[in-house]
């Protein structure tokens, strides 16, 4: 039955495949950037996210594995904005999908805007090379060959473009992108790259200013996401306690349920990290064909480059 299941995932992607492609990660307010190439340069640090999912543990035929890596710098007023760096690499089933790409945030305040709400707007653009190389042994159930089937090894790779505009305040973020702008098409596999739109947003409500609560702040977010063929949503709410410990819980539409908690820390008077796990408990009918749940690890690192501090010092003369 497993096979019959990977199978069927698997032919998805062919007949000039165009379906939902980008990746998910249930710490999605960790990693903004991967879905909206605005959100980035509103810390006044240098940040690194890490992220590692494994979905479906226990299928045992090819379950999702996903690595990503984003770099993002602070904002530079020569420049006017924020670059950043992103890293992932996608396994599943016969395939294996890698990307690199380069993001660019023009921050408002930069050109003179005024701050909206104690806040500020900001425009992303960003370029990356995508490749997918698929190795497999097809059997085709008829036992002749299909011309419609890729060859057993085959790849091809593309370039790949995502948009967005952003807005942040002390308390409030949300966020409208676009990614695979071009929706470019790797001819060897007969793929077209789907266009996807999202909407992010969140608020932190600190709850310690309106009750008589130790230190909590309650931080819901929704990520909503759709290729005008699929549309899908993230709910997440989560209870920071103390500025160092949160807990919470990730619901994906028609997917699944993810508790979730996690830890920072201030580790030196310039940086700062945060750790996070979440456990996903699958809602799908697929659940039925794993057995170990969706894992997902998160780690960002954040620090300042403070420059060192001068002091000029004049003698009196006369103490000379």
């Amino acid at each position: 039955m497993k096979k019959v299941v990977l199978l069927a995932f698997a032919l998805c992607f062919f007949l000039t495949s165009k379906a939902q492609q980008d990746l998910q990660f249930t710490h999605f307010m960790y990693d903004k950037i991967s879905f909206n190439p605005a959100a980035m340069g509103f810390k006044d640090a240098w940040c690194l996210t890490a992220i590692s999912r494994r979905q479906w543990t226990g299928f045992n035929a090819g379950e999702p594995n996903t690595t990503l890596i984003n770099f993002t710098t602070p904002r530079f007023s020569l420049l006017k904005g924020s670059f950043g760096l992103t890293y992932f690499n996608d396994e599943i089933g016969f395939e294996n999908n890698t990307m690199i790409r380069l993001s660019y945030a023009l921050h408002l305040s930069e050109l003179g805007v005024q701050p909206i709400g104690g806040g500020n707007f900001s425009i992303g653009l960003s370029a990356g090379y995508y490749s997918k190389v698929i190795d497999a042994t097809w059997i085709p159930p008829t036992g002749t060959p299909d011309d419609a089937i890729p060859d057993a090894s085959s790849k091809d790779n593309t370039l790949s473009f995502n948009a967005g505009v952003y807005y942040r305040n002390p308390n409030f973020y949300a966020g409208i992108s676009t990614t695979n702008l071009s929706q470019s098409q790797l001819t060897n596999l007969n793929i077209v790259q789907a266009r996807h739109y999202y909407f992010m947003a969140g608020y932190d409500f600190h709850l310690h200013d309106y009750i008589n609560v130790p230190k909590l702040t309650l931080r819901p977010n929704v990520l909503a996401k759709t290729d005008a063929v699929k549309t899908q949503y993230d709910l997440n709410i989560n209870v920071l306690a103390f500025s160092t410990i949160w807990a919470g819980v990730t619901y994906r539409h028609n997917d699944a349920l993810a508790p979730m908690a996690g830890l920072q820390r201030k580790i030196t008077k310039n940086s700062t990290v945060k750790v996070g796990y979440s456990y996903g408990i699958g809602t799908s009918f697929i659940a039925n064909y794993f057995t170990n749940g969706n894992h997902e690890i998160m780690l960002n690192y954040c620090f300042k480059i403070v420059p060192p501090t001068y002091y000029e010092r004049e003698v009196h003369p006369y103490l000379l």
